[in-house]
């Protein structure tokens, strides 16, 4: 749907992590290969539906991931909750972003609880209490992450309900975060690395299971209450809450199951299947089992004769973006970098496209900088 290739890489993976994302490096390689073809800023459901792509493809693929952010289970009327991978996205310059979509970014405070430990949580916190010299070589936004956070956050409270050894971030991640130079980390009241004093103090509080919200003076009291009764209840109050329990696939898809002739024909992989977001490595092995399975089903199919990309081109609509149309969007990007950036992408369709078909894009200046 997005005029861009490598959805989860480019607008998931956290913007400090390029390691982790030069992986689209082998995706290029893929869409080099004759007969690969990516067609972009079509969606299913709208420019075209699931079932004319089946009549085309003698496999249709879904692999369309969770892109909504779980909502909290508990009270919370009149609190408004952001969305940890919607806050991701929003630094990953994802032109679909619905924070940007809600009106101009606002600063998100000093004080900032985040429910949830998984690897996006520790994202999140990561990238709100870097500094500009640890963000250094990033493709972060950096209007957007000024706007979000304009100054230091002061305290993160970060409250998880399960046990710390089955909470679900990697412990590098953890080490990664307890490393950031003005964070000071504590688990369960327990300083994690020497007892310097930080600009940024993360308090970690697992054995939590929240209770409510509510808006208190213009501000959020977070209510969490210890589940095994041994540890302390958490009564705190902040400026913004962070919902970071996990992800729903989204309800207006367009990609509701086919049905009759062809339905079998229909694979899911990734998260829509899995029903979690999941790593790189996880959605590697997913991967290889989906794509012996199919192998197995063409076996089984024999010769069609059905359109195929032939047949796909004469329904598609007039602004499609095709790979060579990415290459040119990657190379505009690179080549608008601000100082200290691998990067500076585009943040709307409109640029995107401008940028796809060589039209003169929007020149870029030095971006205000968050003072954290």
């Amino acid at each position: 749907a997005l005029p861009t290739p490598y959805g989860l890489v480019r607008h998931g993976i956290a913007p400090d992590h390029q390691g982790a994302k030069a992986v689209q490096q082998q995706f290029d390689r893929l869409f080099r290969q004759p007969g690969v073809h990516f067609v972009g800023n079509v969606r299913v459901g709208r420019d075209l539906q699931l079932a004319e792509l089946v009549a085309l493809f003698d496999i249709v693929v879904l692999a369309t991931g969770l892109p909504a952010d779980r909502a909290l289970d508990v009270p919370h009327e009149g609190v408004d909750v952001v969305g940890a991978g919607a806050l991701l996205r929003c630094l990953n310059s994802d032109p679909d972003s619905l924070l940007r979509a809600s009106g101009p970014l606002s600063d998100l405070g000093a004080e900032v609880a985040v429910i949830g430990t998984g690897n996006v949580a520790i994202d999140v916190i990561r990238l709100l209490t870097k500094t500009e010299d640890e963000l250094e070589a990033s493709d972060v936004d950096d209007d957007a992450l000024c706007a979000l956070r304009p100054r230091a956050v002061r305290t993160v409270h970060v409250l998880g309900r399960c046990s710390p050894h089955e909470a679900k971030w990697d412990p590098s991640m953890l080490r990664e975060l307890a490393a950031v130079r003005e964070v000071r980390l504590s688990v369960d009241g327990v300083p994690c690395g020497d007892d310097a004093a930080g600009a940024t103090e993360v308090r970690v509080r697992f054995g939590q299971s929240l209770t409510d919200l509510s808006r208190e003076a213009g501000r959020v009291r977070v209510r969490s209450a210890a589940r095994d009764g041994s540890g302390a209840d958490v009564d705190v109050l902040v400026d913004t809450v962070i919902s970071a329990v996990g992800f729903d696939a989204a309800t207006d898809e367009g990609l509701a199951a086919v049905e009759g002739p062809g339905s079998d024909r229909v694979v899911g992989v990734g998260g829509r299947v899995s029903g979690r977001l999941g790593n790189l490595a996880e959605n590697r092995k997913l991967a290889i089992a989906s794509a012996a399975a199919i192998a197995q089903r063409l076996d089984g199919i024999g010769d069609t004769s059905r359109g195929g990309y032939a047949g796909l081109r004469a329904i598609l609509p007039g602004d499609t973006v095709t790979f060579d149309d990415w290459r040119r969007i990657d190379a505009s990007e690179v080549g608008r970098a601000r100082p200290g950036r691998c990067r500076t992408k585009f943040t709307t369709r409109d640029e995107l496209l401008a940028a796809a078909r060589d039209a003169a894009a929007r020149p870029v200046t030095d971006a205000p900088r968050s003072t954290a």
